[in-house]
C-alpha cells in the first residue's frame, strides 16, 4: 500500500475528486466508487447517497448485482451502508458470515455471500449540508476472509470524506449559479420595466411615476405579471392607448 506507484495513484486519485468538483454529482458518486478495486484492494465498491429523502437513494457502483442489493437494503432499512448512514461511524470490517452480520442483516448478508463476497465495510459520506447528517456511505466488498488493514480502512475514509468536500463544492457552485441567475433575471424585469414605463410616458404625456402606476395597475387588473406585461409593451404587442382608452389620463391617475 506505500509503493511509490500506489503513492502516485492516489494522488491522482484525489486530484481526481478536486476535478471532479464541477460535474455533477452522480460523476463524483461514480468516481468514488472505482476507488474500491482501484487503490482500496477490494472486489467491488457501492457508494449510498441521499441527498434527498423525497427523490430517493443514489446508488452507483463497480457491480451491478452489488447495487441492486443496495436498493433492496434501503427498501429493508438494513446494510452496512445503511448502518454508517444512520450512525455517521465506520462499520468496521466485518464477516458477513458472522452470527452478529447474519443478526444484523438478516437479508443484506446472506445475498452478499451468494454473491462471493466474505467481508464488507462502510465508511460514511457526509457532504456537509446538514450538521449531524450522514447522508451517503462507501460500501467496500471483498472476497477474502482476512480483516482489513488499519490503513486500507483509513484511505478508504480519507477518499469518502474528500468525496464529500467536492459534494460541497459542487452544491456551493450551483447554489451560486443559482442566484447569479436570479439577480440576473431580476435586472433584466427591473431593466425592461423601465423601457416600458418610458414608452408609456412618452406615448401618453406621463410622467415615469404616472407611466409605472398606469403600468401596475394594468397588470394587477388582468392579472398578469409585471415584467410580462413590460416586455409586450416595449416589444410593440400592446398598444400604450389600451393603457387609458378614455383619454383622461390624469383624472384616472388620481383616482388610482
Amino acid at each position: 500500500m506505500t509503493t511509490p506507484m500506489h503513492q502516485q495513484r492516489l494522488a491522482h486519485a484525489f486530484v481526481e475528486l478536486a476535478g471532479s468538483a464541477v460535474t455533477d454529482p452522480s460523476a463524483l458518486l461514480a468516481t468514488l466508487a472505482s476507488f474500491g478495486p482501484r487503490l482500496l484492494d477490494s472486489c467491488a465498491a457501492t457508494v449510498l447517497y441521499i441527498s434527498d429523502e423525497r427523490t430517493g437513494p443514489q446508488l452507483t457502483g463497480t457491480d451491478e448485482e452489488l447495487v441492486r442489493l443496495e436498493r433492496e437494503a434501503t427498501e429493508w432499512g438494513e446494510g452496512p451502508g445503511r448502518d454508517a448512514c444512520r450512525t455517521g461511524r465506520p462499520v468496521q470490517s466485518s464477516a458477513l458470515g458472522d452470527a452478529r452480520a447474519q443478526h444484523d442483516w438478516p437479508r443484506y448478508a446472506p445475498r452478499a455471500l451468494d454473491l462471493g463476497y466474505r467481508r464488507v465495510a462502510a465508511l460514511p459520506l457526509s457532504d456537509g449540508a446538514q450538521a449531524n447528517e450522514t447522508p451517503g456511505a462507501l460500501i467496500l466488498l471483498f472476497a477474502a476472509d482476512a480483516p482489513l488493514p488499519a490503513d486500507v480502512l483509513a484511505l478508504a475514509q480519507s477518499l469518502t470524506d474528500a468525496t464529500g468536500f467536492a459534494l460541497a463544492r459542487n452544491r456551493e457552485l450551483r447554489e451560486s449559479q443559482a442566484l447569479a441567475d436570479q439577480l440576473g433575471q431580476a435586472l433584466t424585469s427591473r431593466v425592461v420595466i423601465e423601457q416600458a414605463k418610458g414608452v408609456l410616458a412618452a406615448s401618453l404625456s406621463l410622467s415615469m411615476d404616472e407611466a409605472f402606476a398606469v403600468l401596475r395597475g394594468h397588470a394587477r387588473s388582468h392579472q398578469r405579471r409585471l415584467p410580462d406585461l413590460a416586455r409586450e409593451v416595449v416589444a410593440g404587442r400592446l398598444s400604450p392607448e389600451i393603457f387609458n382608452p378614455s383619454g383622461d389620463r390624469a383624472r384616472q391617475l388620481r383616482q388610482g
